[in-house]
């Protein structure tokens, strides 16, 4: 039996960079797609960074409504709890479950420990390991692992600078060959699968591969574009074993990819402004971090005189630079925030920032009374911030938290958030990274040049429709990843919950279905169930952190 709505996502694929491949007869098998349905980009959370996107994306809700933000939460609460654990709201396939529909999933982020569904549901890269808890029923598993083998649900080998085409094939096989196990064991009305590779070698090796601000200039001999086309095949491939006459097809993406090479330290702007503070973590006194910090800075302000006025020494001294500049930068892991002497802080990456509010924070500082001028202090600092090299401004909108936000949960995200002019723009935190980043916290300017590139994520990602209710040849325009979800249970003929923040896509569906059906609405789907296996024991907590430095994330 094949699904009635199979869905396929590819994480991170770029609406521009899908386009330009598209264009040139690389991805044949979208090609198909988007001439006998839709297509076009589709928005993805702000910022667009994975636990939010995908979050949105099975339960059409903002971040206010489903409660999770990023992958550490902004509210204090301890990094050991899953992130699926950490989602107030219920998702389309648990829905979908409880409405008696067969419901399957393979390999989503964001859903680890697995729901019970109606169908089976096996875990994407945040479960620990390949191993039985990341799927239910446990049969599933069992029948996982006799199609595809054992396999690493995130092979740190492809951030590696050389790469590893070996995993990247082996990645794109296992959500074939796990598909074609687990449908035939488990039939499924609905079905969704994801293919993480092209996000993973996107952050690997997109800084290299594209001039930053130019998608059309991405190597067309490059692992990126190549993983793109391998991806394409295997879309064929389920394509042609699961797509009936009568399957509504769903290709998405949660976000798109970009290269960035302008590092915004806006933890060391807020440092310069008093706005927050430094103190020793507990692994030395703060005078003798501070005196290794003089140091770095010393040796990061010789290297600048001497790129100055030796400008040919500095290729042959590159190497050398690189290596030291892990020991200079050694002081900073000494370092932790002093809450009682910071008023607001900049939040991992995309220029979010996070008020220090008394009553609502652990450790809070700001009276509510002074949050709004805080909050606009902030605005007015992030509005000012120039780039030393062209003198443009950087961020072309700062908006207030509860702008981009609407919900029972707001109050758990950002206040600020900022949202650069051009998406070449990057901003980290001055810890972030060390071995591989420049000195931040010493650099002479908040701003600084980022070489090599790095591969980030952009906001538009890919949505492609098609099927016997979708009209073809149709480009969308106007598309927000919260809009999956309505559309696809009016698709369905199910009712749409009236506190969804998304909107069915009738644009996209044939004229004479809209005529004789209308969006039905609902009461709210009630909230998920507590769920069991509430934490990551101390070795899974490392190994998912390890992931997320290697992605960039802490």
């Amino acid at each position: 039996m094949k699904p009635r709505v199979l869905i396929l996502g590819i994480d991170g694929a770029d609406y521009s960079i899908t386009k330009a491949l598209l264009v040139e007869g690389r991805l044949p098998n979208l090609a198909a797609l988007a001439e006998g349905g839709a297509w076009g980009p589709v928005t993805s959370t702000i910022p667009p960074i994975t636990p939010p996107a995908w979050t949105t994306l099975m339960t059409g809700k903002n971040p206010g409504r489903h409660g999770v933000f990023d992958f550490l939460p902004m509210t204090g609460e301890a990094f050991d709890t899953p992130l699926a654990l950490r989602r107030r709201s219920r998702t389309l396939w648990k829905a979908l479950s409880d409405r008696g529909l067969r419901v399957g999933t393979h390999n989503l982020p964001v859903t680890y420990p697995p729901e019970q569904l109606s169908g089976f549901q096996v875990s994407g890269f945040d479960a620990p390991s390949f191993r039985p808890e990341m799927a239910l029923p446990r049969q599933a598993f069992d029948v996982l692992q006799a199609a595809v083998g054992e396999y690493e649900v995130f092979p740190l080998s492809i951030q590696s600078p050389q790469g590893d085409p070996e995993a990247v094939k082996r990645h794109t096989e296992v959500p074939v060959a796990g598909t074609r196990a687990l449908l035939t064991a488990f039939p499924c009305d609905v079905y969704m699968v994801s293919f993480q590779v092209v996000d993973w070698v996107q952050h690997a090796a997109l800084g290299r591969e594209m001039t930053p601000g130019d998608p059309t200039s991405l190597a067309r001999d490059g692992v990126v574009a190549e993983t793109y086309a391998l991806v394409d095949r295997c879309v064929g491939e389920l394509l042609s074993e699961w797509a009936g006459e009568d399957t509504t097809v769903v290709v998405v993406s949660d976000h798109g990819g970009t290269a960035a090479d302008r590092l915004v330290n806006l933890e060391k702007l807020f440092l310069d402004r008093g706005l927050m503070a430094y103190k020793s973590s507990g692994e030395g006194d703060t005078s003798r971090l501070m005196a290794q910090r003089s140091r770095a800075e010393w040796a990061l302000r010789w290297w600048m005189r001497l790129k100055t006025a030796v400008p040919w020494a500095v290729q042959p001294l590159r190497a050398l630079a690189r290596r030291m500049r892990g020991r200079l930068a050694e002081y900073q892991q000494g370092l932790e925030i002093d809450w009682s002497l910071t008023r607001a802080a900049p939040w991992g990456e995309y220029a979010q920032v996070r008020l220090n509010v008394r009553g609502r924070d652990a450790e809070g500082v700001v009276e509510e009374r002074d949050v709004p001028a805080l909050a606009e202090e902030v605005a007015d600092l992030l509005s000012s911030l120039q780039d030393p090299t062209t003198g443009e401004t950087i961020y072309e909108q700062v908006l207030a938290g509860r702008e981009l936000y609407e919900g029972p949960y707001a109050a758990d995200g950002a206040d600020v958030v900022a949202l650069p002019r051009d998406e070449r723009y990057l901003a980290v935190s001055a810890r972030q990274g060390v071995g591989s980043l420049p000195l931040l916290d010493v650099q002479p300017d908040p701003v600084v040049p980022l070489d090599p590139p790095w591969g980030v994520h952009a906001q538009r990602g890919v949505l492609f429709a098609a099927g016997p209710q979708i009209a073809p040849g149709v480009q969308i325009t106007d598309a927000a990843l919260a809009d999956l979800v309505p559309t696809l249970l009016y698709l369905l003929d199910e009712a749409v919950p009236e506190d969804l923040d998304g909107r069915a896509l009738l644009e996209i569906v044939r004229p004479e279905v809209v005529r004789e059906r209308e969006v039905r609405t609902g009461p709210p789907w009630p909230p998920p169930e507590a769920g069991a296996g509430a934490a990551y024991s101390a070795e899974e907590q490392a190994q998912i952190e390890r992931r997320l430095r290697t992605l960039g994330y802490l």
